[in-house]
This record gives C-alpha cells, structure tokens and sequence, in this order.
C-alpha cells in the first residue's frame, strides 16, 4: 500500500490490543484461520511475521488503573493475533494470489461474513468478520497492492468491532514513534 499506510492503519491498532492475549490453545477457537502455511519468500525487501497468542498478560489491567477504559476493554477481548505481511516488489505475483486465494476460499468454506471490501486500480482490501451465536469471534484482513505489499491479518476472541474502530481512530492521533518506543520489552521478561 502506499508507503505500507493501510497496513499499519489495520495493523497497528489490532497489534497494540493483543498484547493482553489469554493463555489457551486459540487454534481451536472459530474466529482462528491459519496462516502458518504462509511461506514469506526469502527475497522480499520487508517483513512483517507477528505471533501473538499469549503475551503481556496485565496490560488491560495497567490500561483500566490508567484510566483507560475502552482499551482496557478491548484488550480483554482479544485471543490471538497473527500477522504474516510483506513487500511484493519482486515476486511472482502468480504465488501472490495463490495465497489471497487460498485464504478466500477458507473463509467461504467457513461461512465468514465479507464486511469490506475495496478495490482500487492495483490496491485491494477486504475485511470479514466470523460469527458465532451473534457475537463476533474473529477478524481477517487480506490486503494487497501490486508490486507492493501483500498482509494477512487474522484477530481471535470475543470482539466488539465498535470498541475496536473507536480505539483504532483514536491510535490515528497518537505519535506513532511515541506510541512503539513505550512498547520496549526488554530481554529479562
């Protein structure tokens, strides 16, 4: 995307709210879809391969005596958060949207609802939410621009998609170098 905007817009605010991930085996959960299988090729110029299933536990807590309600409460909603993203520059587009397709076609075979959908000359973005007993347990983004970036982003937990979007836009407004240099985790934790 251009100058990888989109991605760090969808990536970034969903990223920040995993870090209170719970402990337990969320591959079992029906919001998971995974992306292992993913093969990230060794000649793209940038990577992004983030694993969060169970890390900083406490922090919605910190958030919530901070003062910080909403993203305490977004932050106990979320289960598991994988990320694989990366430039194209280079690569066969052919694999590319092997990839996108293979992804569309297990949130079909899964029943997952699209909720956006854009696509705009080389730029396509879509976002599907799944479903279950009316609540919503899991959040995949598929974004791709030709000769740019492809990300894959799937969230798993109890989500409120309107806590989520509020917090995101809020995260709009924030120093992003600020806001990555108080994520320091240092070795000894």
């Amino acid at each position: 995307m251009k100058n990888s905007r989109w991605t760090l817009l969808l990536v970034l605010p969903i990223m920040l709210l995993a870090f209170q991930a719970t402990a337990g085996d969320f591959k079992d959960l029906p919001g998971y879809i995974d992306l292992d299988w993913i093969e990230i090729p060794d000649d793209a110029e940038e990577i992004k391969d983030i694993d969060l299933g169970t890390v900083l536990l406490g922090v919605a807590a910190d958030a919530e005596e901070a003062g910080d309600s909403d993203l305490a409460q977004a932050l106990s909603m979320i289960k598991s958060i994988r990320v694989k993203a990366f430039s194209a520059k280079g690569i066969d587009p052919d694999r590319i949207d092997k990839m996108i397709k293979k992804v569309q076609n297990q949130l079909k075979k899964d029943q997952w609802e699209r909720l956006v959908y854009v696509k705009d000359k080389d730029e396509t973005l879509t976002v599907s939410t799944k479903y279950e007993d009316g609540d919503m347990v899991g959040l995949m983004v598929v974004a791709f621009e030709d000769g740019d970036e492809v990300a894959f982003v799937n969230v798993v937990g109890n989500l409120d998609l309107a806590i989520l979007l509020r917090l995101g836009l809020g995260f709009d407004k924030l120093d992003l170098d600020e806001l990555l240099g108080n994520l320091e985790i240092s070795e000894e934790d």
